[in-house]
């Protein structure tokens, strides 16, 4: 070894030994700036061929770097894109597959470990300027929000706080007569006529220059080009004097008619050459310019990634994504495929074009590649490291398939149909989930995808589904079937049960907790418990919730009022079934609506839909598999909702209760559902099951339907009346008796000081148990509600047989024995209750009045029977082979 390779080793030996190393290396990680367009479609840049629009800071950007012709977004549409952008996951594994309506209770999980977090865990300065759309608001009374400061960003500014899209892009930024600005920009910087795009890039700007001494991670999120498309006036006629614009897709618009006038003269609906989409976008290119001149000015242009793209393709109403098929809310190549400029001087090489596939969930791994930071383990990721590609445009990524997963409720107001995609290689399949349709293209040939050639290739569709079906179980997608019969509104709850977000409102015993971002029956013992959510208020409804068997055989949901429960959806293994059930404040019997074979896989996530308007139901979990009914006791305001399982272990996600109206089509539709469900093979059931069955519903049918059998009801229900009038010790039910047991104890615990004082001293020793517990594990005073009782029962199992434990316990049992032994009338069970009553009939057996009375009401009954049997001849035939041999 030479002197001089000797000193210099020397020197590195003795920093790394003076803990230097890591922030010379740190200073030699790269900055990185994505910024972010919004709904700008692949063909609007010049540098991808379009002639109107004027981007030269872009297309500079372009010839200093690379240029992605086949970069796609996550999803056709905003937050699913987001989402997959900071998590480097598909959005069907984050579970945030549409756009998030205001009050969505849905929002990006903190479990995610972001791509801020991690860069600034490695000492990044992290900041968001501009649109975040991974929450709800609390302004639209979501039941909260989460901030991109909750997701590793330091600094957020002009995020928005309620819902967006109106245009309102001009200081105060306030949407006509709105109070409050929509975006939490404080004051203005830029004057009288503050625009929000030249706002966002001074502001861009301005954090380069504050954070520039160290790497940083920069996310400039634009609004636009988000419809209602509005320009700064001076660019907007520029574009009207370069080119006439198209005809405007609308006839009316908001901006126009507040400037006093009629139609769309100002052309913000333009169809084609939309002078203010071309407006907006060369403000966004102006601070392209200004970014890079201050990147250079910093010195720091060399060592900054730079990355320019779009959250998925443009508007349609007006743009042209040309030549590719269709635009945003589609998963044709106009939907998805995006534009992508990528510069990083001396990394990435100049004036390249890249033809490799890539989606926005690579940038997770490529940007960390890029920092050579390590991905976290907590972190699943979907997405692939495009560095080797980023290098060399020639290189091939490694990758198998790009897919897309977006279930819709109704077709979306731009054209999007619910469904899902897959790319391999360079073929497409699109299958659409709300007709079971498939098409297939190959994009080589045909990139307009003009020629479907699904029914040419059946093979390569079957292999192309199962990739589909199989990697949807992989990620564990959920596909919730489009509404059938309403059109969803308000909320009226939700829940996703994220990290620390769960609602207040589930009423949590031990058997229920929530774990891994979902609320599961537990394995604690209990036999049918439920959960329920506190003072629901709703009529007609749509009720969404997915959920999986772990090991449980029935499922419920339980709707109506508490212990009148006019909807029931059973869930078992096999199949799914509707029961509206018995309630006393009105004259109806229960009866099942229908059921449906549909085989659950256990550990699999399933979504129940069910719709309710007036007096009828529909619940489904797709288009194949549903039950529709109709019964007049579903036509009432509900203010109860509960799960019920009966035993471990299932569990739920995205449970929603959303107001419900009926479609236009409704009634067309209802008869298709119930002719297929007409004809479907039942569940094979053994004779004395459908006997029940078709009693039950021949009961309830006869009593909506048959004055003479309503006769006959009434008759044997004067008849228990006259029986419990005159004999109450033999004919009262086991609630009438507990009912008035309770009012004893209510009278008792009024008036009564030696029951007080036993009830106080039972209840402290109660509380005195429930001490000894929590002294045993600090922790459970820091858990949540939704997860504390499950956990102090654990722990109070754990040292259920420690002496001091027992002690407490027996002292409770001594105080609740003298309490029973000093008011033993208010402790009478079941069975003694019952007893009492058979020694009552026996001793009235040879009462002329009590023989007389009971005959009677023998009579009565089986009047009443024999009548319902014979009504209905299939129930006569089962009757027969059951009790007549």
């Amino acid at each position: 070894m030479d002197r001089v390779s000797l000193v210099i080793r020397t020197i590195c030996l003795l920093i790394a030994c003076a803990g230097l190393w890591e922030p010379l290396a740190a200073a030699e990680k790269p900055n990185i700036i994505i910024v972010l367009a919004d709904d700008l479609g692949w063909s609007e840049l010049g540098c991808y061929g379009n002639r109107f629009n004027e981007t030269p800071h872009l297309d500079r950007l372009s010839k200093q770097g690379m240029r992605f012709a086949q970069a796609y977004a996550a999803a056709p549409v905003c937050s699913p894109y987001r989402a997959a952008l900071l998590t480097g996951q598909y959005p069907a594994r984050v579970g945030i597959l549409d756009y998030l309506r205001p009050n969505s209770a849905n929002a990006l999980s903190q479990k995610h470990v972001t791509l801020a977090e991690v860069l600034q865990d490695h000492g990044y300065r992290t900041g968001m300027i501009g649109k975040w759309h991974l929450t709800g608001y609390k302004y639209h009374q979501a039941p909260f929000e989460v901030r991109p400061t909750d997701h590793g960003f330091a600094s957020e500014f002009a995020s928005e706080v309620k819902g967006v899209g109106n245009g309102a892009n001009f200081w105060p930024y306030k949407f006509r007569d709105q109070p409050i600005r929509w975006i939490d920009i404080p004051g203005q910087a830029l004057g009288e006529n503050e625009y929000l795009v030249d706002r966002m890039n001074h502001e861009a700007v301005e954090f380069i220059e504050q954070n520039h001494e160290k790497p940083f991670f920069l996310l400039l999120s634009h609004y636009a080009t988000h419809s209602i498309l509005n320009g700064k006036k001076e660019l907007v006629e520029k574009y009207r004097r370069k080119h006439p614009p198209g005809k405007s897709h609308r006839e009316k618009c908001y901006l126009c008619q507040d400037a006093g006038l009629q139609g769309d003269p100002l052309n913000h609906w333009a169809s084609d050459h939309n002078p203010h989409l071309a407006a907006m976008l060369e403000s966004i290119d102006d601070g392209i310019g200004l970014i890079m001149k201050k990147l250079a000015e910093k010195g720091i242009q060399d060592n900054t990634i730079v990355i320019f793209t779009s959250d998925n393709g443009g508007e349609t109403q007006v743009t042209s994504n040309a030549p590719l098929r269709g635009g945003k809310s589609q998963l044709y190549e106009g939907g998805i495929r995006i534009p992508l400029v990528v510069q990083w001087p001396g990394r990435v090489p100049v004036a390249t074009v890249s033809q490799q596939p890539t989606v926005n969930v690579d940038f997770y791994p490529t940007l960390l590649a890029a920092a050579q930071v390590k991905p976290p383990e907590a972190q699943v990721l979907d997405g692939i490291s495009c560095l080797p590609n980023w290098s060399d445009p020639q290189v091939a990524l490694k990758r198998e398939a790009i897919y897309w997963h977006y279930p819709l409720d109704k077709p979306h107001f731009l054209g999007g149909r619910s469904a899902a995609a897959v790319r391999a290689g360079d073929w497409k399949l699109i299958d659409f989930f709300d007709d079971g349709h498939a098409e297939l293209y190959n994009l080589r040939s045909d990139v307009g995808e003009q020629h479907d050639v699904a029914q040419k290739h059946p093979q390569r569709v079957d292999q192309l589904r199962a990739r589909l079906a199989s990697w949807r179980q992989h990620v564990q997608a959920r596909t919730p079937s489009s509404l059938m019969m309403a059109r969803a509104g308000k909320s009226y709850f939700q829940d996703s049960f994220s990290a620390g977000r769960v609602s207040d409102r589930w009423f949590f015993r031990s058997p229920w907790s929530v774990r891994d971002e979902a609320l599961w029956r537990n394995d604690l013992p209990a036999e049918n418990d439920r959960i329920f959510i506190k003072n629901p208020e709703y009529r007609d409804v749509v009720m969404r919730f997915d959920f999986r068997f772990e090991g449980a055989r029935d499922i419920r949901l339980l709707t109506g009022t508490p212990g009148h429960y006019n909807a029931v959806v059973h869930i078992q293994p096999d199949h799914f079934y509707v029961q509206t059930a018995r309630d006393q404040s009105v004259p109806y019997y229960p009866s099942i609506q229908g059921e449906c074979v549909c085989e659950f896989e256990p550990h699999k996530w399933y979504t129940m839909t069910v719709e309710i308007v007036k007096d009828e139901i529909v619940a489904h979990v797709d288009r194949e598999h549903f039950v529709v009914g109709q019964h007049p006791i579903l036509d009432r305001q509900r203010s109860y909702f509960a799960f019920q399982v009966d035993r471990s272990s299932a569990s739920f996600d995205n449970v929603q209760i959303l107001q419900a109206a009926a479609l236009k089509d409704w009634p067309t539709r209802r008869e298709q559902l119930k002719k297929i469900q007409s004809v479907r093979k039942p569940l094979a059931r053994s004779p004395k099951d459908r006997y029940q069955r078709l009693l039950m519903n021949t009961r309830d049918l006869l009593y909506r339907t048959d004055e003479p059998f309503r006769q006959l009801v009434a008759n044997v229900d004067a008849q228990k009346v006259r029986e419990h009038e005159k004999f109450p010790e033999v004919f009262s039910t086991i609630k009438q008796v507990r009912k008035g047991i309770d009012q004893q104890r209510r009278e008792l615990q009024s008036q009564d000081k030696r029951y007080q004082d036993l009830q106080k001293q039972i209840n402290q020793a109660r509380q005195a148990e429930r001490d000894y517990v929590l002294g045993q594990a600090s922790v459970l005073k820091t858990l949540p509600k939704d997860q504390f009782a499950a956990a102090f029962e654990r722990v109070r199992q754990k040292h259920q047989q420690d002496p001091p434990y027992l002690s407490l316990v027996k002292e409770r049992e001594t105080r609740e024995q003298q309490q029973r032994q000093d008011f033993s009338a208010l402790f009478v069970t079941n069975e003694k209750i019952q007893a009492a009553q058979r020694a009552a009939r026996k001793k009235l057996a040879n009462q002329l009045e009590f023989k007389e009375l009971v005959k009677q009401t023998a009579q009565a009954v089986m009047a009443e029977r024999n009548y319902l049997i014979n009504s209905n001849p299939a129930l006569q035939q089962l009757h027969k082979e059951l009790f007549d041999n």
